[in-house]
């Protein structure tokens, strides 16, 4: 999510506001299957995604159905109003990086009670 900033600019040049929202249980709704890592990686070599998963028993594509999913949300960061030739670079990173502090607030703010308590919120 740090190279992905065109939901603040585009928040920014509309004034709107953004809510940083988090969802536990989320990752666990797929198994992935790290035996064919190796594979995986000689495929993205030549630029060939490839993801080998699978969900619920009876339909694979389906998500587990067993997963309990929370989704938490945090404050509101209201967006100043910005003009198309003021939106900087620097305005955009600016207010990413403050969205990415109240999303990781958010995560560890509520990691506890999802029985997350031991994970640190990774940005990439």
């Amino acid at each position: 999510m740090a190279k992905k900033k065109g939901f603040i600019k585009y928040a920014l040049r509309h004034g709107y506001r953004v809510h940083p929202a988090y969802s536990f249980g989320e990752c666990d709704t797929y198994w992935v299957f790290p035996y064919f890592a190796k594979l995986r990686a000689a495929l993205n070599a030549y630029k060939i995604p490839t993801v080998i998963f699978a969900g619920a028993w009876f339909c694979p594509l389906l998500p587990r159905y067993d997963i309990e999913l929370h989704t938490v949300i945090g404050p509101a960061l209201e967006m100043p109003l910005v003009p198309a030739g003021e939106l900087t670079e620097a305005v955009v990173d600016a207010w990413h990086a403050k969205y990415v502090a109240s999303l990781v607030k958010v995560f560890d703010d509520h990691k506890a009670r999802f029985g997350k308590a031991d994970l640190k919120l990774e940005v990439l």
